[in-house]
């Protein structure tokens, strides 16, 4: 884990500690990263000027609680992204109810499209897929809007709104995925990205996951996503016996007996053996010569 500037947590530390003009100089510093995350969620300048105001209420509220868990492992204007994020959720839940049209569903798309988009394109990647991913986001947004918006009225206040939002999405796309492919081209999907025996869709962001933990994973995203298409483009260098093995072995959320691969493969279990060697071995040295890898390695 990487931690930051030792001036960042001595910032907050002295804000905590209500030292002279310690929050004029926090404000100064989140006062764009808050706006930000403000116009996203209201339509005008108004609404935005509103939702800031409360935001940075909420960033004061009960001796500055929710700037007690920042810890360093994260640049602050990261940490207070994040924490403004579940701010304005509460403010947009408001927006859901009787009587407010569609201001409520207008506000979410904006709030959390580039997040579905996102998860959609980890699960869908590659250029040949553009129709199927604009066909995914339609299929969860039809799934959000249907009968009142029962899914999202379904948050309850426990946990992280976002974590809730976001979990959801996956879980819907998921049941798209699992709908619109056939089962072999989705295990197909889910091999050539992954070294690790779990499906894809079991990587579900957890709503119970602490504001570090969720932050941290935002951060480190991008470098995850650049050495998992490496990952990828080495799986395609494999011959078509050694992608059939990584599509069996890997296939299941549990791990397949040699016996058993070598079964569906029709082949030896000794040549199993070797040939899992064979592939890991060109895998891992792929991997490890990497410079995107090798930089999401450092950041974890």
């Amino acid at each position: 884990m990487t931690f930051y500037a030792t001036e960042d947590r001595a910032l907050i530390r002295d804000v905590l500690n209500a030292k002279p003009q310690a929050w004029d100089r926090l404000v100064h510093r989140i006062a764009d990263t808050v706006w930000r995350a403000c116009r996203l969620l209201a339509g005008n300048d108004e609404e935005s000027r509103n939702a800031f105001a409360e935001a940075i209420d909420a960033l004061r509220a009960d001796g500055f609680r929710r700037l007690r868990p920042y810890n360093g492992s994260s640049r602050i204007e990261t940490f207070v992204a994040l924490v403004t994020r579940e701010v304005l959720a509460e403010r947009l839940m408001r927006l859901f109810q009787p009587n407010c049209g569609t201001a409520g569903w207008t506000a979410f798309e904006r709030f959390f499209q580039a997040d579905i988009t996102r998860i959609i394109a980890r699960r869908l990647p590659g250029l040949d897929r553009e129709d199927m991913r604009c066909d995914a986001y339609q299929d969860i947004c039809m799934a959000l809007i249907t009968d009142d918006y029962r899914r999202v009225k379904a948050y309850k206040g426990t946990g992280s709104f976002t974590g809730f939002i976001l979990q959801m999405v996956d879980r819907l796309l998921i049941d798209f995925i699992r709908r619109t492919l056939p089962r072999r081209r989705v295990i197909e999907t889910v091999t050539v990205q992954s070294t690790a025996p779990t499906p894809e869709w079991e990587d579900i962001p957890s709503e119970d996951s602490s504001p570090e933990d969720a932050l941290l994973e935002q951060e480190d995203e991008r470098l995850l996503t650049l050495a998992t298409e490496v990952l990828r483009k080495a799986a395609e260098t494999l011959s078509e016996t050694e992608r059939l093995y990584l599509s069996i072995a890997l296939g299941s959320s549990e791990a397949i007996p040699a016996r058993e691969v070598a079964r569906l493969m029709r082949r030896p279990v000794e040549e199993v053996y070797k040939l899992k060697q064979r592939v890991m071995t060109k895998l891992r040295d792929t991997l490890d010569e990497n410079s995107a890898v090798k930089l999401w390695r450092a950041s974890v």
